[in-house]
């Protein structure tokens, strides 16, 4: 990956919420279908909408990549670029007419996440996160906090039941943090990135729900690792994620976590 210019893919992909936003904003708390997956998790007529659109941009751009969605089948070129998208990550937030939703659009090289794009489209903010590029909100620099205290810490996550089994463990770094708020989901990561809350821990997550959020945390100064200290990649990812305004502070929430 080194030298390589991520520059017309990170264009295209900032550009691609052009194509999203009039489909979600025609949708948005006007009671659309929602159905449920295999996994029990909901799925609407826009979810599926905004990712064939996006789709087919992609495509039609760079027809030898490799893509991957929440709610189409996989297409795998034998590319070293992937990208990941998520069409509305909190499609229960969507269809309960509340805004912290998000349409997230990755791009991998050699599964590596290297652009990401976090749009909270009812909310008029995107982050764009370039790797070796500040992160900008809008077009404007975006930065973590730089917060070091845990005890002093804003902790977020969308919500306990998604936690499952994992929220014991949850339990004791919230227990150590300022306060902790739910809900959310990929605005959690977003926030953090302006310095607007310092910690974000979830588990049971998919690909498609955290490859975007990455270049996003990483180009304003933060970290995002798994529960286990180590790189999320595609290729062997558990599930978990815990992304911190600061390097001192993820190395103490990370402690708490495995207490």
């Amino acid at each position: 990956m080194t030298g390589r210019d991520y520059t017309a893919v990170a264009s295209m992909a900032a550009q691609m919420i052009s194509k999203s936003r009039p489909i979600i904003t025609q949708y948005f708390r006007q009671k659309p279908d929602i159905s449920q997956k295999s996994d029990s998790t909901p799925v609407t007529i826009a979810d599926q909408q905004v990712e064939m659109i996006l789709r087919q941009e992609i495509t039609a751009h760079f027809p030898q990549h490799n893509i991957i969605g929440e709610e189409h089948d996989n297409i795998d070129h034998a590319s070293s670029m992937t990208w990941v998208i998520d069409p509305i990550d909190g499609t229960r937030a969507f269809s309960c007419g509340n805004p912290m939703f998000g349409t997230l659009i990755a791009v991998l090289d050699d599964g590596v996440p290297v652009v990401g794009v976090i749009d909270l489209p009812m909310l008029d903010q995107t982050w764009l996160g370039v790797m070796g590029q500040p992160t900008v909100l809008n077009g404007k620099p975006a930065q973590t906090s730089g917060a070091t205290d845990l005890t002093q810490a804003r902790l977020t996550t969308t919500s306990g039941h998604a936690l499952g089994d994992d929220y014991p463990r949850f339990e004791q770094l919230s227990n150590r943090a300022m306060v902790t708020g739910y809900g959310g989901d990929c605005a959690n990561y977003a926030h953090l990135a302006s310095g607007w809350c310092d910690l974000v821990a979830e588990s049971n997550l998919n690909a498609y729900d955290i490859m975007a959020v990455i270049p996003v945390i990483q180009g304003a100064g933060g970290i995002i690792t798994q529960w286990d200290g180590k790189a999320i990649t595609l290729d062997g990812y558990d599930g978990t994620a815990l992304a911190s305004a600061s390097p001192i502070l993820h190395d103490k929430a990370q402690t708490a976590l495995a207490l």
